[in-house]
C-alpha cells in the first residue's frame, strides 16, 4: 500500500508539473498574440497615414500639372493667333519630319 501511495503522489506532482507548463505555455501564446495583435494594428496605422498622405501628394502633383498644361495651351493658342504663319509653317515642319521617320527606306 505505501508503494501504491508513492506512484500516485508521483503521478500527482508529475500532473502538477505538467499543469504549471501548460499555464505557464498559455500564458506566453496569448502574451505573444496580444503584441502581435498591437504590432498589427499599429503597422495599419502606419500603412494608413501613409496612403493618405500619397495620396495628397498626387492630389497636388496632379492639380500643379493640370496648372502648367493649362499655361502653356494659352501661351500655344497666344502665339498662334499673333504669328498664325509661323504656327502654319511650325506645324508643317513637325509634319514633314514624322512623315519622313515613318516612310523612309
Amino acid at each position: 500500500m505505501d508503494t501504491k501511495t508513492m506512484d500516485t503522489n508521483g503521478f500527482n506532482k508529475v500532473a502538477d508539473t505538467a499543469k504549471e507548463g501548460i499555464a505557464t505555455t498559455t500564458e506566453t501564446v496569448t502574451d505573444l498574440a496580444g503584441k502581435g495583435w498591437a504590432a498589427a494594428v499599429d503597422a495599419g496605422g502606419t500603412i494608413q497615414v501613409a496612403a493618405a498622405e500619397t495620396a495628397r501628394q498626387i492630389g497636388d502633383a496632379a492639380a500643379t500639372t493640370y496648372q502648367q498644361g493649362l499655361r502653356a495651351s494659352r501661351y500655344v493658342s497666344q502665339s498662334t493667333a499673333e504669328q498664325p504663319f509661323l504656327a502654319l509653317l511650325i506645324a508643317g515642319a513637325i509634319g514633314f519630319g514624322i512623315a519622313y521617320m515613318l516612310y523612309r527606306r
